[in-house]
């Protein structure tokens, strides 16, 4: 009877811990993200700066979202909210400026970075994937982008998610980009540097492995080359990106951008500034 009692014990204490044991994503939701990144390059095929653009852009994030409604159904409950975060940051990355869409934007961010840090308080951090601290570090990033208030309040927050995604998974190609961003972006009195986003760019590039992981990859870390002058390489990697993505358009308007002298960090930041100065 004891030691019927003790199984039983043991297969109650399993059953718990299965719960909140995820630490990473499991295979079938990696290869969810496999395609909806597949999706992502593929979608700056089409014109996002036109309304009927855009339009066919949201209508090909749907269209992912229902096709795959059933699978992404049946995923664990952090692997949903990780595919969550994806579909609704690549909608926010095409509406957040057009008009009308502001308010509607912030109000989605906010409610999914509730979500976010319920669920990571409820399972704890030995629980949470790479990819749900670093997709939860995203929606954070954009949410916060709408208030200087939010910024101080929540912008601490963001380099500690991505440190904790690449100590589950150092060579985590998306967090390692993201990361480089941060520190390219972060003020010097935040812990910005250019020198180490230039060292998680080439690392990202380095730890690559699909099509659309290479192609974000190399236009990141070429942007960079650009501002450091080394123009040859950064041609290199933006012709490696465009034989991923033949006739992108993204990388159309990076080009552009260049030989008007400026990266595309640098023209995003010039056209925030003429966007706020416009209204």
């Amino acid at each position: 009877m004891r030691a019927l009692k003790k199984i039983i014990f043991m297969l109650a204490v399993l059953r718990a811990g299965t719960c909140f044991a995820q630490a990473a994503i499991s295979a079938e939701t990696a290869a969810l993200v496999d395609s909806f990144f597949e999706l992502r390059m593929n979608l700056s095929l089409m014109d996002g700066d036109t309304d009927a653009g855009t339009a066919e852009i949201i209508a090909a994030i749907d269209g992912f979202e229902e096709r795959n409604s059933r699978q992404i159904a049946s995923l664990s409950e952090q692997d949903r909210i990780v595919m969550e975060n994806f579909i609704i940051m690549e909608r926010y990355n095409y509406l957040y400026e057009k008009d009308g869409q502001a308010k509607a934007q912030h109000e989605i961010l906010g409610a999914q970075r509730e979500k976010c840090e319920s669920f990571a308080r409820t399972a704890g951090d030995d629980a949470l994937s790479a990819h749900f601290f670093c997709t939860w570090a995203d929606i954070t990033s954009c949410y916060m982008g709408y208030s200087v208030a939010d910024v101080l309040k929540y912008g601490t927050s963001i380099k500690p998610l991505y440190e904790k995604a690449l100590k589950k998974e150092p060579d985590f190609s998306y967090a390692l980009t993201n990361i480089g961003q941060y520190y390219y972006f972060a003020p010097k009195i935040a812990g910005g540097s250019k020198k180490k986003s230039l060292d998680f760019f080439e690392r990202a590039r380095n730890a690559a492995k699909t099509d659309a992981q290479k192609y974000y990859a190399d236009i990141f870390l070429s942007q960079l080359l650009f501002e450091n002058k080394d123009f040859a390489r950064c041609s290199a990697l933006l012709t490696e990106a465009e034989s991923f993505c033949p006739g992108s358009r993204y990388l159309a308007k990076i080009r552009d951008a260049n030989k008007g002298g400026l990266s595309l960090y640098q023209y995003n930041q010039k056209k925030s500034s003429l966007d706020k100065e416009a209204k």
